[in-house]
């Protein structure tokens, strides 16, 4: 009789939710589960009474549901923790100068950006392509050698014709070859000013230089 409880129970403690409906549909099997249980020892024959292992087995379950439900209840109250814990740290950053991992930048209307990279090692060539929100190249930047570190080169917001590009997000990618032409280890990333905070869908992120950073992707503070 409390087979289908059973199954429902394992179910849930194999994927706790947090939602509303997940623990709407724990509390119910509670109440199915308790009200299948009292109505099985209730109709038992008494001379035929159900077996001590099978009454135990049966509460284990009970004890399995009431685990699903406390840990539905952690699991939410941890969830709204680390999303105040976020908020409260992205607003401190305000101001700040952040150097994330990233491979956009922004165009403003002065029409220019600085686009910044790491390199492992000395490279005796490198190229710096620029794409659209559409994927397509719209600019080669050849810069020839550049020292080991950080490099920092500025994009006059042109195309590969010359003309102007307009303002928004582009994607950058960074190649380089050392002297016997193997590529070289590069690391992208954004520098800039945190302007403002953005809380959307549970994700809290930075606005640095027009282009929105979540927090797992900073690596230093400045300032």
């Amino acid at each position: 009789m409390v087979t289908q409880v059973q199954s429902q129970v394992s179910n849930m403690g194999r994927t706790p939710g947090t939602s509303d409906e997940s623990r709407g549909q724990v509390s119910a099997t509670k109440e199915e589960f308790l009200l299948l249980l009292v109505t099985q020892l209730q109709h038992q024959d008494p001379l035929n009474p159900m077996e001590a292992r099978e009454f135990t087995a049966q509460l284990a379950q009970f004890s399995l549901l009431e685990q699903a439900l406390q840990t539905n209840e952690y699991l939410k109250a941890l969830s709204l923790y680390e999303a105040s814990a976020n908020n409260a740290r992205a607003v401190n950053l305000l101001g700040k100068e952040i150097v994330a991992k990233g491979d956009q930048v922004f165009l403003g209307e002065d029409g220019k950006a600085i686009l910044h990279f790491r390199l492992a090692q000395e490279a005796s060539a490198t190229n710096i392509y620029v794409y659209d929100s559409t994927g397509r190249i719209v600019r080669v930047i050849e810069t020839g050698a550049l020292p080991a570190g950080d490099n920092s080169v500025t994009w006059d917001g042109r195309d590969n014709s010359g003309g102007p590009l307009p303002p928004g997000a582009y994607t950058v990618e960074v190649k380089a070859k050392d002297i016997k032409g193997q590529e070289i280890s590069v690391e992208q990333y954004l520098r800039g000013k945190a302007s403002s905070v953005s809380f959307k869908e549970g994700a809290t992120s930075l606005l640095v230089e027009g282009i929105p950073v979540p927090l797992g992707s900073i690596l230093e503070v400045h300032g």
